[in-house]
């Protein structure tokens, strides 16, 4: 289109002369000349009207060409350029693909990996560049959590001492990224790392062990800045010369991908424990130091455990009719990821400081796991010689169940929704924050309106904010489906008895595994081995009333029918349909903003049609290809105001995430 436009450009015609609208309207030249902002009645004529001289001319004559802007009608660009694209020029390929586009996919390299297999290392990359609001949103996510946790649940619970505290802190939060559960009654395993002071060591030793960092490499700083250059530097080169850059496909790539930077910087800040060999292996290392008290003898020594089942960071094997994981992407360590496993980490996390907050009221009325008192001469860390106690009076002094606690179900955790919230509002401001800067530059490049450049970048904002809806949706269904599904029926624990049943191990006077004498004080029958499910586990609330013992009552008081199990698997069904079809338009969204920028600099896009914006001008489209001196005002303007609007959204995602930093667990 360019040799042609060059062509007419010199036709044998004085540079002064001028023609009546008559003579131009037999004429009818195809090319027309305005200002930007021009009438609607200049689309009736194909003569070229010069603004400021007021005369119709029938081509553009150099005189008027430093003030007016040439423009050709769509019509006319067809007929006279024809519809595909200009040729390929490999020098402006590779120029802009390496400034541009290059750095960018280096820093892919720089995400935290480290799954057990390779696939999930590579649906990671997919799913952050398909939805950079997901992965915003995992990021933040893991934040507040941490802040949640350090803050909200532990923020008044001083026990046993400080250094156990400090370290159930950060274990808790660094294994955000494994399906972390805890299991209450599984012979007294998890009761006994909350109460038996031969436990202190796993807690510090497990905290110390993951306590390696991945933050700030030589590699991954130089990439960083590599970035930020390069960045910088083709912005200045764009901004200096406007009309020569004007078709120049970089600036809307750059601001398209710059959300990139902060993500990276996040995580690096972060420093998330996602490689999994070295999280398996602290916990195995750990477990080692793990004790579980004695059944009977409270001075006894306590017994090594050969696995702890009281704290478990895998899933369950795929055999098991009910199991622990509510999608796949528990297992899947990468932090992305995280989205699927915030609702049961929650819950496990906040059931834990249910069991330790019944031990420090305990410890706070100076009673001893034995029931003796603690001496008064102790004001910070609680002696070892309270801490000691059979196996019964272990859970007992711990389990929330038995500490006026009637309250709600631990079904929702309080806390994890203001988090949630919080986290989708950061995500969508650095996704559309960097997408709305990409689109306002192609926007208010000459021809204004939205073009083919403007519209992907627009789907690729939108896709990406579909993905998150539908992958967080999909946890959530997920989380609920699996609620209701391991729910077993009233009847499977009907012979425990008609009183409530509050922990799971009968004391040391009763003589049978299956029966209990009204007389014996101690607790209903039940096999040693038995969990307590963690949502009869119930929270802290200001009503202190007991319920009533001679109700009659069981571990699972809602019954559940043959029709919530049907709802609970479609509900399932759901969950899974929804994230298989969120991460299939991950997957196109990804490889469409990389072809989309490959397409930019190919000048796939520099045609007829996408040139002419003719999705906002339909008929009435066209290409100006001079643009006067308003158009470039007007570009200049908008390249400031988009520049600016990435920097700010990508520098307050960065900047909260450094401010929020000093209050995680240390």
């Amino acid at each position: 289109m360019g040799l042609l436009l060059d062509s007419l450009f010199h036709p044998p015609l004085a540079s002064n002369a001028t023609i009546s609208l008559e003579t131009c309207d037999q004429l009818r030249p195809e090319f027309n000349q305005s200002q930007l902002h021009f009438k609607p009645e200049h689309f009736e004529y194909d003569c070229f009207f010069v603004t400021q001289s007021k005369r119709w001319l029938p081509y553009p004559t150099h005189t008027h060409r430093n003030r007016s802007s040439y423009w050709i009608s769509y019509a006319g660009c067809v007929k006279y350029c024809g519809s595909g694209q200009e040729p390929f020029s490999w020098n402006d390929f590779s120029q802009e693909y390496s400034a541009w586009l290059l750095p960018y996919l280096a820093l892919l390299s720089q995400l935290p990996f480290g799954a057990r297999r390779r696939m999930d290392n590579l649906m990671s990359a997919v799913l952050t560049l398909g939805s950079p609001t997901l992965a915003a949103y995992s990021l933040y996510l893991t934040l507040l959590n941490a802040r949640w946790v350090n803050d909200r649940l532990f923020s008044d619970i001083h026990y046993p001492s400080v250094a156990v505290r400090r370290s159930v802190i950060r274990v808790l939060t660094s294994l955000q990224q494994v399906p972390l559960r805890v299991h209450p009654g599984e012979d007294a395993q998890f009761e006994s790392l909350v109460i038996h002071p031969d436990n202190d060591e796993w807690w510090i030793f497990f905290a110390e062990e993951l306590e390696y960092s991945d933050a700030w490499s030589i590699a991954s700083a130089t990439n960083i800045i590599w970035v930020v250059i390069a960045y910088l530097l083709t912005v200045a080169n764009s901004m200096s010369n406007i009309a020569k850059n004007l078709n120049s496909n970089g600036q809307g790539t750059g601001s398209g991908w710059l959300w990139l930077l902060p993500v990276v910087v996040g995580w690096l800040m972060l420093s998330p424990k996602c490689d999994y060999r070295r999280v398996l292996d602290a916990y195995d290392k750990a477990n080692r130091k793990a004790f579980v008290t004695d059944p009977h003898d409270p001075m006894a020594t306590p017994a090594h455990v050969t696995s702890n089942f009281g704290l478990t960071i895998t899933p369950s094997p795929d055999w098991e009719p009910r199991p622990n994981i509510i999608s796949p992407d528990e297992s899947r360590i990468p932090p992305i990821f995280n989205y699927a496993r915030v609702w049961l980490w929650a819950q496990n996390v906040y059931v834990t400081s249910l069991f330790y907050r019944a031990a420090f009221e305990h410890s706070n009325r100076r009673i001893g796991v034995d029931g003796q008192p603690i001496p008064g001469s102790v004001r910070n860390d609680v002696p070892r010689d309270s801490r000691l106690g059979a196996r019964y009076q272990v859970v007992q002094y711990c389990h929330p169940g038995n500490h006026e606690y009637p309250g709600s179900r631990v079904l929702w955790p309080r806390g994890i929704f203001y988090n949630m919230i919080v986290a989708s509002l950061m995500g969508l401001q650095l996704q559309w924050g960097t997408t709305g800067a990409a689109v306002l530059v192609v926007w208010f490049t000459p021809t204004i309106g939205l073009g083919c450049r403007s519209l992907a970048y627009l789907l690729y904002g939108a896709l990406s904010t579909t993905v998150w809806i539908l992958m967080v949706l999909s946890s959530l269904f997920g989380y609920y489906a699996h609620h209701l599904l391991n729910s077993p029926p009233t009847s499977e624990v009907e012979s425990a008895g008609t009183r409530p049943l509050r922990i799971p191990f009968p004391q040391p006077k009763a003589t049978s595994a299956d029966s209990v004498t009204d007389d014996d004080p101690g607790l209903p029958a039940v096999a040693n081995n038995t969990a307590i499910p963690l949502r009869d586990i119930r929270a802290p609330q200001n009503d202190t009333t007991v319920p009533n013992p001679g109700r009659p009552a069981s571990m699972f008081s809602n019954k559940r029918d043959r029709t919530t199990q049907l709802c609970a698997r479609a509900l399932a069904s759901l969950a899974d349909w929804l994230r298989w079809f969120g991460k299939t338009l991950a997957i196109i969204n990804a490889v469409g903003t990389i072809a989309n920028s490959l397409f930019q600099y190919a000048g796939v896009y520099d045609t007829c049609f996408c040139d002419s914006s003719v999705y906002t001008w339909g008929s009435r489209a066209f290409s100006i290809f001079v643009p006067n001196s308003s158009d470039m005002k007007l570009a200049e303007n908008a390249w400031i105001g988009a520049l600016a609007l990435a920097l700010s959204s990508c520098g307050v995602f960065v900047g909260s995430i450094y401010l929020m930093r000093d209050s995680l667990p240390k």
